[in-house]
């Protein structure tokens, strides 16, 4: 079983538990529940840009060592995600989770005051602090939608009062993230677009230079490129998926949390559920991406 499929399970189980407890245990169940699907959120989006990158970094490897020039630069090894951009999309779940939490705390009615104190602080730190200039600057906007909505929320006394109050903020948020990461070709700008440019603009192209550069007579030599690069366009078209479906899962964040904000724990469980699924299933395609290649090399 995987790992976030089995916290969304364990979950569950207390969401099942607390339909006949005190309304401060469903609070705490709802935003536990949203809490769990935002780490899985982000777990997916770390497990993506580092295949992302493993597999173009080990595709341009193979093509330098085949090259007959000894001449050696960074621009040999492309990066579908930079570091800075991962920064930027961690700083977003850092947000995300930063609110689920304070949610969490507003069980307890003396924790509410400070509860309120740490939202609407998250709040205005989003509108004018450092947190802003972390962001992805495609979402900053909808943060700061989001923000103000959260400073607005802060005198709130419980999780579902305040999610009723950010709720479409934080769809905004998240749908924006959605749109950011891409779900299909030609949305410029998106990460989608960024990976897709990188095999379509750098690897491949070196593929096919090499099969150029193959004798016409050596039919076993083409075979093993034509190989190569059937693979290699394998491996972008399932990476594109998988950003589609991260895409996917932000999108059942913002249904959870609207279910949530409705009281209505079972639907919130049934996205979060989903997104651990997703989130184990990257992860498991990965794992298998990342295994040894038996197949034949340029």
């Amino acid at each position: 079983m995987g790992l976030f499929r089995a916290i969304a399970m364990a979950a569950a189980a207390g969401l099942v538990l607390s339909a006949c407890a005190t309304p401060g245990s469903v609070i705490t169940a709802d935003a536990g529940a949203l809490r769990t699907g935002i780490a899985a959120a982000r777990q997916q989006s770390e497990d993506q840009f580092a295949a992302a990158n493993t597999l173009i970094r080990q595709r341009s490897v193979e093509w330098k060592v085949a090259q007959p020039s000894q001449i050696l630069r960074q621009g040999d090894f492309p990066a579908a995600v930079p570091a800075r951009a991962a920064q930027q999309w961690s700083a977003a779940f850092d947000v995300l989770d930063s609110y689920a939490a304070a949610l969490q705390s507003l069980v307890d009615p003396k924790n509410a005051a400070a509860t309120g104190d740490a939202i609407g602080a998250l709040g205005q730190e989003l509108n004018t602090g450092t947190l802003k200039a972390g962001l992805p600057g495609s979402v900053v906007a909808v943060f700061q939608t989001f923000g103000e909505a959260l400073v607005q929320a802060r005198a709130e006394k419980e999780a579902t009062a305040v999610m009723r109050r950010t709720d479409a903020a934080f769809n905004q948020v998240v749908g924006q993230m959605a749109i950011a990461i891409g779900r299909r070709s030609h949305e410029p700008g998106s990460l989608y677009d960024s990976v897709e440019t990188a095999w379509n603009a750098s690897v491949l192209p070196q593929i096919e230079n090499q099969y150029a550069a193959v004798s016409p007579d050596d039919s076993s030599g083409r075979r093993q490129v034509l190989t190569a690069y059937l693979q290699a366009m394998d491996s972008r078209d399932a990476q594109l998926a998988q950003l589609g479906q991260h895409s996917q899962s932000l999108l059942a964040l913002g249904q959870a949390h609207s279910a949530a904000a409705r009281g209505k724990p079972g639907d919130a469980m049934f996205w979060i559920q989903r997104v651990g699924g997703w989130a184990d299933s990257i992860r498991t395609r990965a794992a298998a991406a990342g295994a040894p290649n038996q197949g034949a090399k340029p």
